[in-house]
């Protein structure tokens, strides 16, 4: 049986590059030092209304907080992360604008550093469209830079267009042509 594939711009950023600086427009707090499950519900909301179709396929076979926190749980699954880098990116009128997902991959260290990645990154639907998913992946690699890594290697659906215009942006290059991935 074949599987469903979608087309994904892969990205890259390698090190050693200058620290990098994230504006201030946000603040950001880890995800566990808020209220237990607010991470759920948060990327449930993301994935309900996502441009992506592994989401979009995992919000169609359960309802979306179940689907996230599936999706959640599986971040153990050849990644590793400690809590304090999952982090909600969050404006001056105290109100969650998104999340990012740092993590590094299992058994892909190159002279003492690691290889990362996004594991998930997401704007809720109302501050779309407002730059902000620009200062999550900026967090999200300062962290990995902080962790020291040799590369971030992340990929996006090329249907979201904004999501790539980010990660040129902040600094990555397409490292290849589109490819298929998995749903």
């Amino acid at each position: 049986m074949n599987q469903p594939t979608y087309l994904k711009v892969p990205f890259v950023w390698e090190e050693p590059k200058p620290l990098i600086e994230v504006p201030q427009r946000l603040t950001f707090e880890p995800v566990n030092s808020m209220r237990n499950n607010l991470l759920i519900s948060v990327v449930a909301r993301v994935m309900a209304s996502s441009m992506d179709a592994s989401h979009q396929r995992k919000v169609s076979e359960h309802e979306p907080y179940e689907a996230a926190e599936r999706f959640l749980s599986s971040a153990s699954d050849g990644f590793f992360y400690q809590n304090d880098w999952w982090q909600f990116g969050i404006n001056e009128n105290g109100d969650i604008v998104g999340f990012v997902l740092p993590v590094i991959f299992e058994g892909c260290t190159k002279e003492g550093l690691e290889e990362g990645t996004i594991y998930d990154i997401g704007i809720v639907p109302e501050y779309r469209g407002l730059g902000f998913a620009n200062d999550l992946l900026l967090q999200g690699t300062r962290t990995l830079q902080d962790v020291g890594v040799w590369r971030v290697f992340c990929d996006t659906p090329v249907s979201n267009v904004r999501m790539i215009s980010a990660f040129k942006r902040v600094g990555y290059r397409q490292y290849s042509e589109p490819w298929e991935r998995p749903i």
